[in-house]
C-alpha cells in the first residue's frame, strides 16, 4: 500500500468535479493519504491511459459519470475499462439518472464491482469505498510498512538535496561542506564512545540491547547465531538464523536505500549501476520470510519453555 490512493476518473466536465476532487481530498488528507485523480474526459482517452500497464497497475478505484457528451455514456467507458482493468472498483454516477437505473444499465452490460451513486452523494460514497478498501491495511503491521517505504522514499531525497547543493557550490564551499560532515560523524562517535563508556560499567545486557547505534540488529542475530551452538533447546534453529542473517538482511539493508522506478515498478538501488529488484525477487523474499518468522517464533518459544 502506498501513500498515494490513484484514481482514474471519467468526466466529460473536469471542471465540474473540481469541489468533489477538493472535498475527497481533505477526507483523505485526514487518514494520512493523498488522494491523485487522473481524469479522462472521452472514451479515447481512457483507452490510451489504460493502455499504459503500469497505470492500470497503479489505480485503486475507477470513477465514470453517465453522461460523457455526444451520446456517449458511461458503461461505455467502464466497459473499455473492464477488458484491461477487471478486478478494480467502479463508482457509477450521474446528476440526472436516478442510482436505480444506472444499476440497471450495469446489469444489462454484465459489468461487475460497480457501485452506483447520484452525483451529490459521490463524495460520501467515494469515501466509503476508500474507507473499505484501506481499513485493511490501517492496522499498526501494515502502518509500519506504509511508514518505512515513505520514510525511505525522503531519507534518499534528503542526501540527493544534499548532493545537488554540493555540487552547485565553488571549490572553497565545498571543502566546508565535507568539513561540516566530517565534524557531525566525530559528534556522533565521540557519543558512541560516551554511551560505550557507560556499558562498561553498567554492564547490564538490557542497557545493551537499548543501545541501537552501538549493538546492532546484525550484531544481535550474529551473537544469537553463535549463542545457539551451545544451546540445547535452540541448536536445531541456528540454521534458520544463518539463512536469515546470509539471505534476507541483506536484501533488507537494500531495500532501505532502493526507490520505486515509476517506469520498470521495479525497485532500483540509488547507487549507479546496481541491480534493481524485481516483483518475483519480492515474493520469493516474502515467502522466506514467513518461512523464518515462523521458525524464529518457535525458537523463542522453545527458550523461554
Amino acid at each position: 500500500m502506498r501513500l498515494d490512493f490513484n484514481v482514474l476518473w471519467v468526466d466529460d466536465q473536469p471542471d465540474r468535479i473540481d469541489a468533489q476532487i477538493k472535498a475527497i481530498k481533505i477526507a483523505m488528507l485526514d487518514e494520512g493519504f493523498e488522494f491523485n485523480p487522473t481524469k479522462c474526459q472521452s472514451v479515447d482517452r481512457v483507452k490510451e491511459k489504460i493502455a499504459d500497464n503500469v497505470f492500470c497497475d497503479e489505480i485503486d478505484l475507477v470513477l465514470v459519470d453517465w453522461d460523457l457528451g455526444g451520446g456517449v455514456q458511461g458503461q461505455e467507458a467502464i466497459r473499455e475499462i473492464r477488458e484491461r482493468v477487471p478486478y478494480k472498483d467502479v463508482v457509477f454516477y450521474s446528476a440526472m439518472t436516478e442510482a436505480d437505473e444506472l444499476r440497471k444499465l450495469v446489469f444489462d452490460n454484465n459489468l461487475e464491482g460497480v457501485f452506483c451513486v447520484r452525483r451529490s452523494e459521490l463524495v460520501d460514497e467515494v469515501s466509503g469505498v476508500f474507507e473499505s478498501l484501506v481499513k485493511k491495511v490501517l492496522d499498526l503491521d501494515h502502518t509500519r510498512g506504509i511508514v518505512m517505504g515513505a520514510t525511505s522514499d525522503i531519507d534518499l531525497l534528503a542526501g540527493q538535496c544534499l548532493i545537488a547543493m554540493y555540487r552547485a557550490l565553488d571549490e572553497q564551499a565545498r571543502m566546508e561542506f565535507v568539513k561540516d560532515a566530517l565534524s557531525r560523524i566525530a559528534k556522533k562517535v565521540e557519543r558512541m564512545r560516551e554511551c560505550a563508556d557507560k556499558l562498561h560499567v553498567d554492564a547490564e545486557f538490557a542497557s545493551i540491547l537499548k543501545e541501537h547505534m552501538l549493538f546492532t540488529a546484525i550484531d544481535r542475530l550474529r551473537m544469537l547465531s553463535t549463542a545457539l551452538k551451545s544451546s540445547e533447546k535452540g541448536k536445531a534453529y541456528r540454521v534458520a538464523v544463518t539463512e536469515y542473517i546470509e539471505k534476507v538482511v541483506p536484501k533488507r539493508n537494500s531495500l532501505g536505500h532502493q526507490v520505486l522506478n515509476p517506469t520498470s515498478r521495479e525497485l532500483a538501488d540509488v547507487v549507479e549501476g546496481s541491480s534493481p529488484i524485481t516483483v518475483e525477487e519480492m515474493r520469493e523474499l516474502r515467502c522466506a520470510l514467513l518461512s523464518l518468522r515462523s521458525q524464529f517464533r518457535d525458537l523463542h518459544a522453545a527458550l523461554i519453555d
